[in-house]
């Protein structure tokens, strides 16, 4: 960032504090830090030092092999939002379920324990992801998903589903395909036809269409998980917002926005208001300040408080680092989440 005695120009104030931190290279600072902290951001066109991250570590140009007896973790999240009282003892119960779905396959991998999460949840009716998601303005249900290995930066994703029955498994599907990131609406249902995965009827997603056009405190389900190899991986799956426009696309299905793995340095998702994800690529920013330095926790705190400060929006992240305990934070009155490790 700036230094702290020195004043925004009418430029940078019209672009904003993340494009001020930025030189015309591209390249950040050294000491920068993407996210201000708090207390950091412009009044009266001044602007403050580095963010919430300490001095950059030389930056890995690649990650040699596992870490060695790393300690495997898995945190699972069921969305942030004001949760009725009357529903939130039971969507807990669900991501408990979720967690020890996701634990039981840990052996495996990382990202298989976070995919046995995240598709535990696709069916869990509480939760908007898959069976019971939200509505959208047409009255119907619309989801998408995506997936993240953190070793050689393997994404794939999928949106504006109608008839995949499980879309993580349709993520996983267009990421082991590898030729895109992410395929939508019509030609990611045609993907998943021909690739074998189970189709369903569009019907068969709601089940109570008067809780699901008025879904409260419910958004995109998330787990990260690291194993005992050290690698790290994400996977997110959403109906998106209730009332939505047809065709819209949150940040659940773009990298960098709503989740983003890196062995080098750790994995995270989010949950919340999508298009402020979008927006602040706050997934990505999480990410650079763990390289940077930053420990996990303070991360996750800095990223929520980043949100709420630069678009007033609410939400929620869940963070993993190379080493270390999962963590969680959030602006909303809940968020559902249980860590296994």
């Amino acid at each position: 960032m700036a230094p702290s005695d020195a004043r925004a120009t009418g430029d940078q104030a019209r672009k904003g504090v993340l494009a001020s931190a930025v030189p015309p290279t591209g390249l950040l600072p050294p000491g920068a830090s993407c996210i201000p902290s708090t207390g950091a951001w412009p009044s009266g066109g001044s602007s403050s030092a580095a963010g919430f991250g300490p001095s950059p570590k030389p930056w890995p140009t690649s990650r040699t092999g596992s870490l060695p007896s790393a300690r495997p973790a898995l945190i699972v999240h069921g969305g942030a939002g004001t949760v009725p009282d009357d529903e939130l003892a039971a969507r807990q119960a669900a991501v408990d379920r979720a967690r020890d779905a996701g634990w039981s396959s840990i052996a495996e991998g990382a990202l298989a324990a976070a995919v046995a999460a995240v598709r535990h949840m696709e069916d869990e009716p509480l939760l908007n992801a898959g069976i019971g998601a939200c509505l959208n303005a047409d009255g119907e249900v619309e989801l998408d998903a995506g997936v993240m290995q953190g070793d050689g930066f393997r994404v794939g994703a999928a949106a504006c589903l109608r008839d995949v029955r499980h879309p993580i498994d349709l993520a996983v599907a267009v990421m082991e395909d590898g030729r895109h990131v992410l395929l939508a609406a019509a030609g990611a249902s045609r993907f998943a036809r021909d690739h074998g995965l189970e189709m369903a009827d569009p019907s068969v997603f709601i089940t109570d269409r008067k809780r699901q056009e008025l879904m409260e405190g419910a958004d995109t389900v998330g787990a990260v998980a690291r194993d005992a190899g050290g690698h790290l991986a994400v996977a997110v799956s959403t109906g998106g917002i209730r009332g939505k426009l047809p065709g819209r696309i949150g940040d659940s299905p773009i990298a960098g926005a709503g989740f983003y793995a890196d062995d080098r340095f750790g994995a995270v998702c989010g949950t919340g208001q999508g298009e402020a994800y979008i927006r602040l690529g706050l997934a990505r920013l999480m990410l650079v300040e763990l390289q940077h330095g930053m420990d996990p926790v303070s991360v996750a705190r800095g990223a929520v408080d980043h949100l709420g400060k630069a678009l007033g929006a609410l939400g929620g992240v869940i963070v993993i680092g190379r080493e270390g305990s999962p963590h969680a934070a959030f602006n909303t009155p809940a968020m559902p989440h249980a860590i296994a490790e």
